[in-house]
């Protein structure tokens, strides 16, 4: 008992000399709650990124890279998070790794299946600058008029619109009054992406028109 007594004195002596005071409860449960936001939020940029994942591997319409790419970044993340929650050593390391891994897989394909990845994509395109540039559309996407794209090189221009070499070598007649995206020029020799419809055998009516390339070819020229 005297021993015990003696270094619970050393301890509250040690306690005194140094100022040591407790940690208040609540800032346990502040840090525990902000550990479980992380991870939720991290959780949902997984599902995120899986569900367009599944969205561009499906429908072969983008490159999958980047999604690819925040999809294993925020596993990661969620699992990292998770662990520092209060009662994560209830679980084991691999039942944490499969569950997050499940969630995200499933959840993200209910995201592909109920088309709302594909609008995330379109979201993303109209709001945040130079997306488009990181998750480019595959050229296949650009040349299917039936869908409503097509791109080429413009060989001619005249008083209703204009005339499109497709990459296979189809001549095609563009119509319409199309928002012009990006800094881009009608002229001879430009290559352009168009979204709109198809009308007839080589007839399209154009609703939008962006350069191949990110950037029109003149406006490169007068940077260089």
């Amino acid at each position: 008992m005297k021993k015990k007594a003696n270094i619970s004195d050393k301890a509250l002596k040690l306690i005194n000399q140094k100022q040591i005071k407790p940690i208040p409860k609540w800032e346990f449960m502040v840090k525990n709650w902000g550990w479980w936001l992380g991870f939720v939020v991290s959780l949902g940029f997984l599902m995120l990124g899986t569900g367009v994942s599944w969205f561009s591997v499906a429908d072969n319409i983008i490159t999958p890279y980047l999604w690819l790419f925040v999809a294993i970044v925020f596993l990661g993340l969620s699992f990292l998070l998770f662990e520092r929650t209060k009662r994560a050593y209830r679980f084991s390391k691999w039942q944490v790794i499969v569950f997050i891994s499940i969630t995200g897989f499933v959840v993200g394909g209910i995201l592909y299946k109920a088309g709302l990845a594909s609008k995330i994509d379109r979201s993303l395109e109209t709001n945040v600058p130079y997306y488009r540039q990181m998750v480019p559309m595959k050229m296949i996407v650009w040349n299917n008029p039936e869908s409503g794209y097509l791109s080429g090189e413009i060989t001619n221009i005249n008083e209703v619109g204009f005339e499109l070499k497709d990459f296979d070598g189809k001549t095609w007649i563009i119509t319409g009054t199309p928002l012009i995206k990006g800094r881009i020029v009608i002229e001879v020799g430009q290559e352009i992406k168009i979204i709109g419809s198809q009308t007839g055998e080589n007839d399209f009516v154009a609703e939008e028109i962006r350069p191949w390339n990110g950037v029109g070819r003149k406006m490169m020229k007068e940077n260089n």
